[in-house]
């Protein structure tokens, strides 16, 4: 008899557990002590280029709800990160007669937003119950719900939660051109140039960077760029660009450094990119130019050496030509004739003698 009574009653309540899968107690039914309640908040963000905005929930006291100690949390989202962040506010109902009180909160769109968010526009419904569960007046309990309002039916939450979706706007793209200027004499052959772009405070460079610098190279007169550089967020970045100084032979490197301030900007429809470079001496400048100096090396003269080249005569004025042959041959000339006068007046002195003998 006993063990048939077992068999029922063991039938009986794993009925009970099915009945009770059919008619679960209401989801979501928050329940608090005896005279407080949280009522969690989330505000989850998606998309890309997010800006990580502080996020501000309120809440209202609808009715005679007593109100609440805080009436909004702020929430920190992450920038360019999608995310859910959490929050809470904390009903209290010490010193308030028992009854059912009723909450909205609702989410605060931020008043510099351009327009590129989304923003949970939703209202939440918090309905409380402050009550004498066992029906004695020295015992009370906090229970409340979640709704959506405007949602049909009995449909609870277990938090406040906001979504708010960005629009994928395409990024900034930077793409700085550097350019190389050489002047004075023709280079025999063509030198390869240098040039550094250096990212301050951590302002994004293109991809295949390293150590915060990237490097660009021209052969001879030319330009190049570094690269794209792609900015997801407004903001002010800085750059240095400087050319790398080497030894190659004639030439003099400009040792200009240029900083480089980009603004990027966000509206409704995108990103507006601004951009002012300046030398380290104050002048503004519309390009990244740099100008080198080029003077061809002397060639060494080899006196008396096979194959060696003669260094050039120096030159001498048109007026003053050179008559050192002239004056040689004149003087050679005098010397001859005076020679054949001195013999012909030996000669006839000689016979002039012989005549008075």
């Amino acid at each position: 008899m006993h063990k048939h009574m077992g068999s029922v009653a063991t039938a009986m309540m794993a009925g009970l557990l099915i009945l009770a899968g059919f008619f679960a107690a209401p989801a979501y039914a928050l329940a608090g002590d005896a005279d407080t309640v949280s009522i969690p908040v989330t505000v989850t963000t998606e998309g890309e280029g997010i800006p990580g905005e502080a996020y501000v929930v309120r809440i209202d006291a609808l009715g005679d709800a007593p109100a609440p100690e805080t009436g909004t949390i702020t929430l920190q989202g992450a920038e360019l990160t999608a995310g859910t962040y959490a929050g809470s506010f904390e009903l209290s109902f010490k010193d308030v007669p028992v009854g059912k009180y009723r909450y909205a909160v609702s989410q605060e769109a931020p008043e510099d937003t351009t327009g590129r968010g989304s923003y949970d526009d939703g209202v939440f419904t918090i309905e409380v119950a402050f009550e004498h569960p066992s029906g004695y007046g020295d015992e009370t309990r906090v229970i409340a719900s979640i709704r959506k309002a405007g949602e049909a039916g009995d449909l609870k939450y277990d938090a406040c939660a906001f979504t708010n979706r960005y629009a994928d706007l395409p990024d900034a793209l930077l793409d700085p051109p550097v350019e190389k200027l050489i002047l004075g004499d023709e280079p025999a052959a063509s030198s390869t140039f240098t040039f550094v772009l250096e990212a301050l405070d951590g302002a994004p460079l293109p991809e295949g960077a390293q150590d915060g610098k990237i490097e660009a190279t021209i052969d001879g007169e030319g330009t190049a760029e570094f690269g794209t550089i792609h900015c997801g967020k407004a903001g002010v970045y800085l750059y240095r660009c400087y050319e790398k100084a080497r030894d190659a032979a004639g030439y003099s490197y400009d040792e200009t450094v240029y900083t480089v301030r980009v603004a990027v900007r966000e509206t409704v429809d995108g990103f507006v990119v601004e951009r002012t470079i300046e030398s380290q001496d104050g002048r503004k400048a519309d390009d990244l130019v740099f100008t080198n100096s080029y003077r061809k090396p002397a060639t060494p003269s080899m006196p008396g050496g096979s194959g060696g080249t003669t260094a050039p005569a120096k030159a001498t004025s048109q007026a003053s030509p050179d008559t050192s042959d002239a004056n040689s041959v004149s003087v050679m000339q005098a010397a001859a004739a005076l020679g054949i006068a001195s013999i012909a007046l030996a000669l006839m002195l000689k016979l002039g003698g012989r005549q008075r003998q």
